[in-house]
């Protein structure tokens, strides 16, 4: 089926507002893959775009297998509204949270990659989910071991099917004299940012001082 696309107004949420300038916003049907190689970067992310995200006025959902979520570090990220958390063990699982979410609502989900049943022909059902119910949609993985000469390599391990995300983002951070950077490492995003594909060190002293 085709359609000719027509040039519109519409919600955008940002991953993490220093990053913006780099990537741009999350759109209604994208998909982010990231990887974080500390648990600093790891919060930075996931804090700061679901609580960009509740400016939506609709519900923010955060899946994950394990007990990673504060809600005292959300609020001091100003993030104000409803978020609904959910436990997921499985791909299946996944799905099946996938299918009851708001549509055009925005989904995190962290340590994507220790899920069961993770396989190809899944996660392009999982595509299909994104696009039909506009989501705005985060995966995501904490691994403290990671291949940095072969970034493409771990995404290939820990995603199976890296093509099919908008965005493959690493983010680290790094710590010098009180001053924090994220230290990010851009291997896709959408059309208008493919100019800053390659390595980037953002400052990022605000954030850092919310977690501190």
């Amino acid at each position: 089926m085709f359609f000719k696309p027509v040039p519109k107004e519409e919600v955008k949420i940002g991953l993490v507002d220093e990053l913006s300038p780099l990537v741009g916003e999350l759109e209604s049907g994208s998909l982010a893959a990231v990887i974080t190689t500390d648990l600093f970067s790891q919060a930075i992310i996931q804090y700061s775009s679901i609580s960009n995200a509740l400016s939506l006025e609709k519900p923010a959902y955060y899946l994950e297998p394990t007990n990673g979520f504060s809600l005292e570090l959300l609020n001091k990220f100003g993030g104000k509204g409803d978020v609904l958390l959910g436990k997921i063990y499985t791909l299946d699982e996944l799905l099946d949270a996938f299918e009851v979410v708001e549509d055009e609502s925005f989904v995190f989900v962290s340590n994507f990659g220790v899920l069961e049943g993770l396989e190809k022909e899944k996660l392009i059902d999982l595509r299909k989910l994104v696009d039909r119910k506009g989501l705005y949609a985060v995966i995501s993985h904490s691994t403290l071991e990671i291949n940095e000469l072969n970034l493409n390599a771990e995404f290939k391990h820990l995603f199976l099917v890296p093509e099919i995300f908008e965005y493959l983002l690493v983010l680290r951070t790094s710590s010098y004299r009180g001053h924090h950077r994220l230290n990010v490492s851009v291997l896709k995003a959408p059309p208008l940012f493919i100019k800053n594909l390659g390595e980037h060190s953002i400052p990022i002293d605000k954030k850092a001082k919310l977690i501190l």
